[in-house]
C-alpha cells in the first residue's frame, strides 16, 4: 500500500501528515501561536527561504489552517492568523514540543510553553472520551472504526507478515 493509497482510503493521520507532516509548516503554525503574523516576521523568527514560505504559508491558507488578512494596501501585504481549524493544532504542537524537550534538547530549548492562570508548563495528554480520564500509552490498541478488537492493527500487521511470508 503506498501513500496515495492511505490518503485515497481516508486514513486520518495520512491525510494531516500530507497537509501539516513537513517540518517547516509546523514551525509556521507554531509560529502562529506565538504572534508571528507577518511574513517578514515569519521568516525572521524561523530562517526560512522566503520562497519555501511563501508556498507553505499558500498551502496552509489553502487547507484553512491560516487566514490571510491585508494589513497594508500600497504594496499590498498580509498578515496570516489562525483559523479555528489550525488552533485545533495546539495541543499536537504543544505534544511534538514537550516530547522534544523532554527526549531530546532538555532544559537547553528557548522556548517553554506556560500556563497563564498558574505559570505551570504545559503538557499533551491522551484523555478517554468514555470515561474522561488519563489514558497511559500502554493501555491504548489502534483498532479499525467499527470492528470488534479482533480486527486491531495489531492483528492486522500480524496477519500481513503472515501474508509476506506465504508469499516469499
Amino acid at each position: 500500500m503506498g501513500w496515495r493509497d492511505l490518503i485515497n482510503e481516508k486514513s486520518a493521520l495520512a491525510t494531516a501528515l500530507d497537509i501539516v507532516g513537513d517540518r517547516w509548516s509546523l514551525m509556521i503554525l507554531a509560529g502562529s501561536f506565538y504572534n508571528a503574523h507577518r511574513f517578514n516576521d515569519l521568516e525572521r523568527a524561523l530562517g526560512i527561504n522566503r520562497n519555501l514560505l511563501s508556498q507553505r504559508l499558500s498551502r496552509l491558507t489553502e487547507e484553512c489552517l491560516l487566514e490571510r488578512r491585508k494589513y497594508q494596501n500600497k504594496p499590498e501585504r498580509f498578515e496570516y492568523h489562525l483559523t479555528p481549524q489550525g488552533l485545533a493544532l495546539r495541543p499536537v504542537i504543544v505534544a511534538l514540543a514537550r516530547w522534544g524537550r523532554d527526549h531530546y534538547t532538555k532544559d537547553d530549548t528557548p522556548i517553554i510553553l506556560v500556563h497563564n492562570d498558574c505559570g505551570g508548563h504545559v503538557r499533551s495528554d491522551v484523555i478517554c472520551d468514555k470515561c474522561d480520564i488519563h489514558v497511559p500509552h500502554l493501555d491504548i490498541e489502534t483498532h479499525f472504526q467499527g470492528t470488534p478488537p479482533e480486527h486491531s492493527w495489531s492483528n492486522y500487521l500480524q496477519s500481513l507478515q503472515a501474508q509476506n511470508r506465504n508469499i516469499s
